[in-house]
């Protein structure tokens, strides 16, 4: 007879379905585990681009502006809420500025400042209204473009501005020939790469001179609705020039221009200083509605100085240095000079 072998019986689990409050409690945790991105419980301040993945990058990306507008409802909620609560201003890097030792807000030192500027090389301009008669010229081989910024540039002075061409001539030898001629102001352009980006400035007969940082430059053709301005006197607009050597770069600014406004022209040229930038601009002001309103038309041309040398005397000369922008004066955003 044949022996019966024996099979081996294997127990089989059943499997119970878990309850439904079970199912909803792993969701959540789930969606826990999901909301914790980076060791963060939220979005708001996950940088997204850490992850390499390009599919998952977009879903925290969406996960994270939905979570934004959530924020800002929430936000528009509470104000509604509380109409009567006080609205704290917006804190500006001008608002978070470092004030430098210079800083003339005292009456003291303005009157010191003030009794130094009655001998400065400017007194002649300030006090017995000298108007300026300006010779510019550029750096060696001008190209075209620097052509067009001096057309633009020229006028905006007024007539008694002249140009010299640069030839083979030095500066010194210009500067030499400007004060036998009775010139008053000496102003260089030089530029890199066919673009403008420096600003020579000599205070004549005795200094001081002045290098600037020319960018942002915007020809008066590329302004929208731009005007074209007349031959009148310019207003003149100096902000924000609070420091001595804030001062210093203002009166010099000043003796640019005539002394005595036309009114009647409408020209308004302003030098607004914001962080050390000097931002140049160029109006007409035009009033409406019986002298209700006033609209302003931009003539143009726009460009931005930054002061990086004041010294004391001529081009050549060995004179004192009142200020020299290093490269670690700007790293923090805070700083200011002027």
């Amino acid at each position: 007879m044949a022996k019966n072998k024996s099979k081996a019986v294997h127990a089989i689990k059943i499997k119970h379905n878990a309850p439904f409050s079970q199912k909803i409690k792993k969701k959540e945790q789930k969606g826990q585990k999901q909301r914790r991105v980076g060791g963060f419980k939220s979005l708001a301040n996950f940088d997204v681009s850490r992850i390499k993945n390009k599919e998952k990058r977009i879903q925290i990306l969406e996960r994270k502006q939905n979570e934004q507008k959530k924020t800002k409802k929430m936000e528009k909620k509470e104000k509604e809420a509380n109409p009567d609560r006080e609205k704290l201003d917006p804190l500006t890097i001008d608002d978070k500025r470092e004030i430098d030792e210079n800083f003339v807000f005292d009456e003291d030192d303005q009157e010191e400042l003030q009794n130094e500027e009655l001998i400065d090389e400017f007194q002649n301009y300030f006090q017995e209204g000298q108007d300026p008669k300006i010779i510019i010229t550029t750096s060696e081989r001008p190209s075209r473009q620097l052509f067009d910024f001096l057309k633009d540039v020229k006028d905006v002075f007024g007539p008694e501005t002249h140009y010299w061409p640069r030839k083979q001539f030095t500066i010194k030898e210009i500067q030499e020939y400007s004060i036998n001629k009775g010139y008053t102001e000496l102003l260089v352009f030089r530029e890199h790469r066919k673009e403008v980006n420096q600003l020579i400035y000599i205070h004549l007969p005795n200094g001081p001179t002045y290098k600037f940082k020319l960018t942002n430059y915007t020809p008066c053709d590329e302004i929208h609705h731009h005007g074209r301005f007349t031959d009148h006197n310019p207003e003149l607009i100096l902000n924000h020039f609070n420091t001595k050597v804030g001062r210093r770069v203002g009166r010099g600014l000043a003796a640019l221009f005539p002394s005595k406004p036309q009114f009647r022209g409408r020209r308004v040229v302003t030098f607004h200083n914001q962080r050390d930038f000097i931002f140049f601009r160029h109006h007409r002001y035009m009033f409406q509605e019986e002298g209700q309103k006033v609209a302003l038309q931009e003539l143009g041309p726009r460009f931005t100085l930054q002061l990086k040398q004041l010294k004391l005397g001529l081009f050549n000369d060995d004179g004192e240095i009142e200020f020299e922008a290093r490269d670690d004066y700007y790293v923090k955003r805070t700083a200011a000079f002027l």
